[in-house]
């Protein structure tokens, strides 16, 4: 028999139980109970099938340090990185986490404090690393050989590698990744997939080691993370195997990956990836790639909707509106290939006004492409309301992130943005 009852006293004084029954729609204890039950056995369940295949204990240091972390009071904006480092130490220890906020707070810098929490500029050290991206104009078009104009951004992804006596094991904490490679499995994710199709093309397959990924690129929001991911761990293993890679090699490698995540990709993000410098890029065989040097760095804002968007997804929904219609549709992306051409010349003479409207024009285009968001929207309409010259999508669409051109007051921009509930910070980028 099961007891049915509510720890905490009864519905009146504990409201998020009441609110769970009402979603539930129970009427009465019986079904409560049968509930619970159903669940009860769904949770066995999957406790017997970790036993057999991945190990329950997978994914358990890195909650118990989360934990951790605050019960030592690491507060959001180093949350990340305290757990991190707990990991790193392998004192998963309340008093060695507040060691690290310690060490942590006396390294943030006051100006620091516009920044939103989720971003984190690169940090040079024994790590290797793969550069996050913006497209400034020309995404979607890119696929279909056109024109794109792309910069890397202030947020990386690093890693790094060591030999490991428990097979081969990639760990995320940030993304709360904690998966362990089983050779001969068909492995769930792309993640997994990716560093497999790596492993076996630097023939590593059979060298157990342990893989730390360390990302300060928000996951799937339009910035390149996949491609990031990919090259900071080749450079790794590179750098750990000694395997002496060239940049084209690692990223070629890295496009191979990209096609795992993304199916059609262009080859930019893998690019700006691998180089970490501002190019013109237009996908052929092999891709036509011109490095671009900006006067000074472009002063702009990105946004973050908060929406994650799967690049594969919205770049499938564009190839099929194409293949229903291909006369209209190479018609845009004639006209966003136009636009990044004219960027060019606009960025040449540096009139960030004419680049500017330039962007707009673009977001419209996309917004034509049906890749844009209500949230997005919302977002870049603020960016221009509170001076951007410029604002737009940035990547796949469907969610993710946005930039704005913003030439004289880009704090104004961020702190509108972060006021209407999205996270936002100033970046010069180029």
């Amino acid at each position: 028999p099961m007891k049915v009852g509510t720890v905490g006293g009864n519905l009146q004084s504990n409201a998020t139980v009441a609110l769970n029954l009402r979603l539930l729609n129970v009427a009465s204890a019986r079904e409560l109970a049968e509930i619970m039950g159903t669940v009860g056995l769904a949770q066995n369940f999957s406790a017997l099938r970790a036993l057999v295949t991945d190990g329950i204990q997978q994914g358990h240091m890195t909650l118990h340090a989360r934990s951790v972390a605050v019960s030592a009071g690491a507060t959001p904006e180093i949350f990340d990185t305290v757990v991190e480092r707990l990991l790193d130490s392998g004192e998963i220890k309340v008093w060695k986490a507040k060691e690290i906020i310690a060490e942590v707070r006396t390294q943030v810098q006051p100006e620091a404090t516009t920044v939103a929490h989720g971003f984190e500029p690169v940090e040079e050290a024994e790590y290797a690393t793969g550069y996050g991206k913006a497209i400034l104009l020309g995404e979607h078009a890119v696929v279909y050989g056109r024109h794109a104009i792309a910069v890397p951004v202030p947020m990386a992804i690093r890693a790094r590698a060591e030999e490991s006596k428990d097979g081969t094991q990639l760990i995320i904490p940030r993304w709360g990744v904690e998966q362990r490679l089983h050779p001969g499995t068909k492995h769930p994710g792309s993640f997994l997939q990716s560093l497999e199709l790596i492993l076996a093309k630097l023939e590593l397959t059979d060298r157990p080691l342990r893989i730390q990924v360390y990302p300060s690129l928000p996951r799937a929001n339009g910035l390149g993370g996949s491609a990031a991911l990919a090259v900071a761990v080749i450079r790794a293993l590179d750098r750990h195997c000694a395997l002496g890679l060239s940049d084209p090699q690692v990223c070629e490698l890295a496009y191979e990956c990209e096609r795992v995540a993304h199916g059609t990709p262009s080859g930019i993000d893998n690019t700006v990836a691998t180089y970490g410098q501002p190019l013109l890029f237009q996908r052929g065989e092999p891709p036509q790639v011109e490095p671009l040097h900006f006067a000074k760095p472009l002063p702009m804002v990105i946004g973050l909707s908060g929406v994650e968007s799967l690049t594969a997804r919205t770049v499938r929904r564009v190839r099929e509106a194409w293949q229903r219609n291909k006369p209209l549709y190479e018609r845009i992306f004639n006209e966003i290939d136009a636009l990044a051409m004219q960027g060019i010349k606009a960025l040449e003479a540096w009139d960030l006004q004419q680049f500017g409207e330039l962007m707009n024009v673009c977001q419209g285009q996309l917004n034509a492409l049906q890749v844009s968001s209500w949230e997005l929207e919302e977002m870049i309409q603020i960016a221009r309301a509170n001076g951007a010259v410029g604002a737009k999508l940035t990547g796949g669409g469907g969610g993710g992130a946005m930039i704005a051109l913003c030439p004289d007051d880009p704090g104004r921009v961020a702190r509108a943005l972060q006021q209407a509930g999205y996270q936002a910070m100033e970046a010069s980028l180029g």
